[in-house]
C-alpha cells in the first residue's frame, strides 16, 4: 500500500521558501497503525517530494498486487490529488484508489464522480484503512464496511458513518522515526480530538467530531521524551484543535512535565478559546513552559461573533489576551475578513483591536467556506461560493501571500462587499500592525516563537541561502503595499480613507 499526502507545491505562494514542513499528521497516524498491524505501507509526501510518479514506480517494484494508493486530501489540494491519481489509475489499472481526510469526507459524491477514485473513507482512517487492505489484498469485497463511499451500478453509495475512535490510547505512538529530521520540523504534537463548538468556517469536525477525546498524559509525556532525548526537539507546537477543553487533565499534564523536569528543557506552543482563558491555569502553563499562545480571535464586533456562532464574546477574547499578555506570553491571534453581513468598520476594527491589545502576532484571514462547514451553506444560498477550477481559489490566506500580477479570486465575498474591498482591508490591516521595526525584528530574530509560520533561517548559512528570495519577497511586498496606498489616495477599490489611515498610524 502506498499512501500520499497530496500537496500543491506553491501552498503558501510567495512565502514559500521560507515555510516550515510540518509533520503530516494524518498520514503519520495512519502509517502508525500499518506499521502495528505489520502492514506493508510506504507514503509519499507531495510537500517535500518532486517525483511522485517516479518514488511509486520504485515502491511498486516492492509489493504485490492488488495496488492501493490512499490518497490524504485537503482542500487546497484537491486538484493535485485528481491529477496525481488519474494517471495512477492509468498506469497501474486495477490498483485501488482510494481519497480520504477532510475533503473527500466532506464531498465524497463530488470527490467519486471522478470515474477513476474507486472508494472515499469518511472520517477517522485509522481502523478503516486496515480493514481494507486486508479485503482487498484477499480480493475480497470490502464495500460493507462502515464510514465508506462508493460507486455501485452507476450509483454513489454512502455506507453509515464509522464511530469515532473513542479511546485514543489505542492508537500506536505517531512514528516520528519515519520522518527525516533533515526534512521536517518534528517539533509538534497531537494530544487532542474534538471539538464541542459550532464555528461556521470549521471543517475538521467532520474528521475530528464534537466529542472531546484526549490521550492519557503519561502517553503524551513519554512521546516528548522521544522528542527531546532522541531527536533533540527543545520546542513544542501542540496542535490540538482546543488544548484547554479538559482543563483537569492540563492541570495533570502540567504536574507530569515538572516530574520528568521538562519545564526547564522544554518551550511549547499552543492554540485555546478565548472563553477558556483563566488566570490561574494560564501561569501556571507558563510556568511550566508553555510561552506561547494563540488565540483565534476572528472579529472585534460582537454582532459578527453570533454571526461565527463561536459561543464566546469580542469581551472575553480582549480579556484573555490582556491577561495572557501580562502572564508573559508570546500571542499569536487570527481575525477573520469577509463574515456575512461584515461592514468595512468592523472590519478596520479588528486592526485597531490587534494594536491596542498589543499582540505579538497577527493573521488577517480572508473567511474561506470550505466544504462541510455552515459557511460553505450560507455561500450556496447567497449564490456567493466562488469555485475555480477544483477549488484552486480556497485559501484563506490568500490576499496576503498571492502575487500581486497574479490574484486569487476569493471563493466567497459577503454581500454589501467587494473583494477588491475586501483585500485592500485585510493589506491595510497586515500594513498596519506589522509597519513597526520590534515586530519585524521579532520575525528574523525570533522564529521559533508563535507558531512558527515564517522561517527565514535559523542560522547565518540558511539565512544567506534564503537572502535572494527574501529580497524577491521584499520586492513584491513593496508592489502590493504600493498597490494599496495608491488605491487609498485616489480613493479607488477602498472605503479606506486617508483620515482612517492616519488615525490607525497614531494608535499606540
Amino acid at each position: 500500500m502506498i499512501l500520499i499526502n497530496s500537496s500543491p507545491k506553491d501552498t503558501l505562494k510567495i512565502f514559500q521558501p521560507f515555510s516550515r514542513t510540518n509533520l503530516p499528521i494524518g498520514i503519520g497516524s495512519l502509517l502508525a497503525v500499518t506499521e502495528n498491524k505489520k502492514i506493508k505501507a510506504r507514503f509519499i509526501d507531495e510537500h517535500v517530494e518532486s517525483n511522485t510518479l517516479g518514488l511509486i514506480e520504485k515502491y511498486i517494484k516492492e509489493t504485490e498486487p492488488p495496488y492501493i494508493f490512499g490518497f490524504s486530501v485537503l482542500t487546497a489540494a484537491f486538484k493535485t490529488a485528481v491529477l496525481t491519481s488519474k494517471r495512477v489509475k492509468e498506469l497501474y489499472p486495477d490498483s485501488v484508489i482510494c481519497f480520504g481526510g477532510i475533503h473527500p469526507t466532506a464531498v465524497p459524491e463530488e470527490v467519486l464522480s471522478y470515474g477513476h477514485i474507486d472508494v472515499v473513507i469518511r472520517g477517522e482512517g485509522e481502523k478503516t484503512l486496515p480493514e481494507l487492505y486486508g479485503l482487498v489484498k484477499g480480493r475480497k469485497d470490502f464495500f460493507h464496511l462502515d464510514g465508506l463511499s462508493y460507486r455501485r451500478n452507476g450509483r454513489v453509495i454512502h455506507n453509515r458513518d464509522a464511530p469515532f475512535i473513542e479511546n485514543l490510547n489505542e492508537l500506536p505512538p505517531f512514528p516520528f522515526h519515519l520522518f527525516n529530521p533533515a526534512r521536517y520540523d518534528l517539533g509538534s504534537i497531537v494530544t487532542s480530538r474534538g471539538c464541542p463548538f459550532d464555528c461556521i468556517f470549521c471543517s475538521n469536525r467532520l474528521i475530528t467530531g464534537k466529542r472531546y477525546r484526549f490521550r492519557s498524559v503519561e502517553s503524551v509525556v513519554n512521546e516528548l521524551d522521544i522528542l527531546h532525548n532522541k531527536y533533540h526537539q527543545n520546542h513544542i507546537l501542540f496542535l490540538d484543535d482546543n488544548f484547554l477543553v479538559n482543563k483537569e487533565r492540563i492541570y495533570i499534564l502540567l504536574e507530569e512535565l515538572k516530574k520528568r523536569g521538562f519545564d526547564k528543557k522544554m518551550t511549547f506552543s499552543f492554540q485555546a478559546r478565548a472563553d477558556s482563558f483563566d488566570y490561574k491555569l494560564f501561569e501556571a502553563l507558563y510556568n511550566t513552559g508553555f510561552k506561547n499562545l494563540s488565540l483565534g480571535l476572528e472579529t472585534a464586533s460582537e454582532r459578527m461573533m453570533k454571526v461565527l456562532q463561536k459561543s464566546e464574546t469580542v469581551k472575553q477574547c480582549v480579556e484573555a489576551a490582556k491577561g495572557a499578555g501580562q502572564i508573559g506570553f508570546h500571542i499569536s491571534a487570527v481575525f477573520m475578513y469577509g463574515i456575512p453581513g461584515e461592514t468595512h468598520e468592523e472590519r478596520l476594527n479588528c486592526a485597531k483591536m490587534s494594536k491596542v491589545l498589543k499582540l505579538d502576532m497577527v493573521r488577517f484571514n480572508n473567511a474561506t467556506p470550505y466544504p462541510g462547514t455552515e459557511l460553505y451553506e450560507i455561500a450556496k444560498r447567497e449564490n456567493r461560493l466562488n469555485v475555480r477550477g477544483l477549488y484552486e481559489n480556497f485559501n484563506s490566506v490568500s490576499a496576503f501571500i498571492e502575487n500581486p500580477f497574479k490574484k486569487i479570486p476569493f471563493s466567497y465575498v459577503p454581500i454589501g462587499s467587494s473583494e477588491e474591498e475586501l483585500r485592500m482591508d485585510i493589506l491595510f490591516s497586515y500594513f498596519a500592525f506589522y509597519f513597526d521595526i520590534n515586530r519585524i525584528k521579532k520575525i528574523f530574530t525570533r522564529p521559533d516563537t508563535g507558531m512558527r509560520w515564517f522561517n527565514p533561517g535559523r542560522k547565518i548559512f540558511g539565512f544567506l541561502k534564503k537572502m535572494p528570495a527574501l529580497i524577491v519577497l521584499f520586492v513584491i511586498m513593496l508592489v502590493k503595499f504600493g498597490e494599496l496606498f495608491f488605491n487609498v489616495l485616489l480613493k479607488r477599490k477602498t472605503s479606506i480613507s486617508m483620515r482612517e489611515f492616519i488615525k490607525i498610524f497614531r494608535m499606540s
